[in-house]
């Protein structure tokens, strides 16, 4: 049981330096934490889907023996595991806009455009 809350305190306080490392000028910081989970995430499924799928017969009977139950768990467990890759993917994306909004405002700033526009 430690080991959820472990894992648990590890994913927030990765969100957490995840939005310090996409708030930054550079851009590859904030990339870290979403393309190491997205790769974690997937070895983790590749893993696990040839260890469960030879001791079936086939992708078609594993259906056949758990229904669509056994078809909604499997999209489920994708789900859960790609779940903490896209917030930190989201939170790249909002924290690189905020970013830029707050210290490039000209480019954000329609009526600043048109100012400049006008003193040529």
């Amino acid at each position: 049981m430690a080991w959820v809350w472990s894992l648990a305190v590890f994913t927030v306080v990765s969100f957490l330096v995840q939005g310090y490392l996409s708030y930054r000028d550079r851009k590859w910081l904030g990339a870290i934490f979403p393309a190491a989970f997205f790769l974690a995430a997937s070895i983790f499924l590749a893993l696990n889907l040839l260890h469960a799928f030879p001791q079936m017969e086939a992708y078609g009977s594993f259906l056949t023996v758990h229904g669509s139950a056994g078809f909604f768990a499997v999209i489920l467990k994708i789900g859960f595991l790609y779940m903490p890759a896209a917030v930190h993917a989201a939170i790249y994306f909002v924290a690189g806009h905020l970013y830029q909004k707050a210290h490039h405002p000209a480019s954000h700033n329609k009526e600043y455009k048109k100012m400049l526009a006008k003193d040529l």
